[in-house]
C-alpha cells in the first residue's frame, strides 16, 4: 500500500505539524526545508543528487519509516538530527561539482591555454576536438547563435546533440573527469556563471603546430585560401554578377575538399582529425549560409539554395 500524500496546510512554525502529524506531514515539511536550503530547482539533476546524498547522510529513510510511532520528544530530536546532518553535508558540497552532467549535455567545452597539456598527455587527441574558425557560427550554452571573431578549439559533441562526447549519459559520468578541460573546472552551477574566457586565453592551432612547420604551413595555406570572411565576401560579389568571385569560390571549395581527401588517403588521418587541423568543411559553412554545396560524380561542386523543409 502506498503512502498517502499529505494535503494539509502548514502555517508558520512547523513544530505542531511535526509533533502531531503523520509521516506525510514530515515529508511535506522536509520538501519545503530542502527547497529553502538548496535554492535550486527541484527538477534539476543537481537537486536530485544533493537530495539523495543529504537523505543518505541524515538517515531520512529510517526516520520517515518510523515517524508514526515516535513520541513528540523523539520527533523533535530526529528533526534536529535531520537538519544538522543536512547542513553539515551542504557545507561540504554546496559549492562544488556533484557531477550531475547538466552542463555536459548543454554543450562541450572550448579549450583554453591551460589545456595544452591534455594533448601532451594524450588525454585529448586530434579526433576528440574540432576547430571553429573566425566567421563561423556557434551556439552558446544559452542557445544564442553568434558569429565568432576568433578561432576556437572545441571538444566534440555526440552526433545529433550538443552533449559533450566524453559524458556518458547512461550513468552520468565523464570519461576524463580527473583531466577535464579548464572551462569544465570553471563551471559554477551553484552560483553566478563564470565570465567568458578572454580572447588571449583561447587555445589555438598555432599553440600546437607552430613548432611543426610542415603541419603549420599546410594550416596557414588552407586558411589563406578558405577564409570564412573571404567566402562571405565572394558570395556577395557573385550575387552582384562577378564571375571572378564565383571562380574563386569554387576554387576554395575544391581546395578544401581535396586537401582533406589527401590527408585521409596519404596521411591516414580520420575525417574527424581533418576537422581539427583545417576546421569544419567549407561545404558545411556554406550550409549555414543557406547554400548546398554538392559534389557531382565528375568531382566538381555545384551550388544551390537550401530550402527549409515545409
Amino acid at each position: 500500500m502506498t503512502d498517502k500524500k499529505f494535503l494539509g496546510k502548514i502555517h508558520g512554525e512547523p513544530w505542531d505539524a511535526l509533533a502531531k502529524g503523520p509521516r506525510e506531514a514530515l515529508a511535506a515539511i522536509w520538501n519545503d526545508y530542502l527547497a529553502e536550503v538548496l535554492q535550486i530547482s527541484a527538477k534539476s539533476e543537481r537537486y536530485k543528487i544533493l537530495r539523495r546524498e543529504i537523505e543518505a547522510a541524515a538517515g531520512f529513510k529510517e526516520v520517515y519509516e518510523g515517524w508514526n510511532t515516535l513520541p513528540p520528544e523523539s520527533r523533535a530530536i530526529a528533526w534536529r538530527r535531520l537538519m544538522t546532518a543536512s547542513r553539515n553535508h551542504l557545507l561540504k558540497r554546496a559549492e562544488s561539482c556533484v557531477r550531475c552532467g547538466e552542463c555536459c549535455i548543454k554543450g562541450s567545452p572550448i579549450l583554453l591555454n591551460r589545456d595544452l597539456g591534455l594533448f601532451h598527455r594524450e588525454v585529448l587527441t586530434l579526433n576528440d576536438v574540432y576547430t571553429l574558425r573566425p566567421g563561423e557560427k556557434a551556439t552558446t550554452r544559452e542557445g544564442e547563435v553568434i558569429a565568432l571573431t576568433e578561432e576556437r578549439l572545441k571538444v566534440r559533441e555526440v552526433p545529433g546533440t550538443r552533449q559533450c562526447w566524453f559524458f556518458l549519459a547512461a550513468n552520468q559520468t565523464c570519461r576524463i573527469y580527473e583531466d577535464r578541460p579548464e572551462q569544465c573546472r570553471r563551471q559554477n552551477c551553484w552560483g553566478e556563471p563564470p565570465p567568458p574566457p578572454a580572447p588571449e586565453e583561447l587555445l589555438q592551432r598555432r599553440h600546437l603546430f607552430a613548432g611543426a612547420p610542415e603541419m603549420w604551413d599546410l594550416i596557414a595555406a588552407h586558411q589563406a585560401r578558405c577564409d570564412c570572411a573571404e567566402v562571405v565576401r565572394r558570395l556577395a560579389e557573385v550575387g552582384d554578377g562577378s564571375e571572378a568571385a564565383g571562380d574563386a569560390l569554387f576554387e576554395a571549395l575544391h581546395f578544401d575538399h581535396y586537401l582533406r581527401q589527401m590527408l585521409i588517403d596519404d596521411w591516414e588521418m580520420t575525417p574527424g582529425a581533418t576537422e581539427f587541423l583545417l576546421g569544419r568543411p567549407l561545404s558545411d559553412f556554406l550550409g549555414t549560409l543557406g547554400l548546398n554545396a554538392t559534389l557531382t560524380p565528375e568531382g566538381v561542386f555545384s551550388l544551390s539554395s537550401r530550402r527549409e523543409p515545409a
